[in-house]
């Protein structure tokens, strides 16, 4: 069982595209009793001769996590496997939010930079919806803040990282 208090990871594995690949990946992790926080799958990318990806979020200790590196790795649906701690510079969180107000430029700036924020739909009735994107340690800081000040009222999120 893991702590509430362990490392964050990302592991983004490419994978053949065919049933049960996703399956066989959380199927590894329930067997060690890790929990998947996010998971964000994909078909083909033809350009880096892959068939699809499954990028997922994780917690647990860092001799859990390389017990799961070995364990995905010999899975027979999985090609590669890259390994992040969640706040490598290497990876980018995205989110569409859908806010109380039209957001402001201090509102998204976090503690070393100024995060992507593009408002994608405007419904006075609704609210306000925008994609935010930047490192997954900023962003979440921003969405914490946001949520705590309750401005965001809606949220889906995924992290990528190549």
């Amino acid at each position: 069982m893991t702590e509430p208090n362990n490392p964050h990871w990302v592991f983004r594995a490419h994978v053949v595209d065919r049933a049960g690949a996703l399956t066989s990946i959380a199927s590894a992790f329930s067997n060690e009793g890790i929990s998947i926080d996010t998971v964000v799958g994909h078909g083909s990318e033809q350009r880096a001769g892959v068939d699809g990806s499954v990028v997922l979020t994780f917690c647990c200790s860092e001799a859990e996590k390389d017990v799961m590196v070995r364990k995905v790795k010999r899975l027979s649906k999985v090609r590669s496997l890259q390994e992040h701690p969640y706040d490598s510079q290497k990876l980018r969180k995205a989110a569409v939010v859908r806010t109380t107000r039209r957001l402001r430029p201090r509102d998204v700036a976090g503690e070393e930079a100024f995060l992507t924020c593009e408002q994608v739909d405007e419904d006075r009735t609704r609210g306000w919806t925008y994609l935010l994107a930047g490192s997954p340690s900023e962003l979440d800081q921003v969405l914490s803040r946001l949520g705590q000040e309750s401005i965001v009222t809606d949220m889906v999120y995924s992290i990528v990282g190549l």
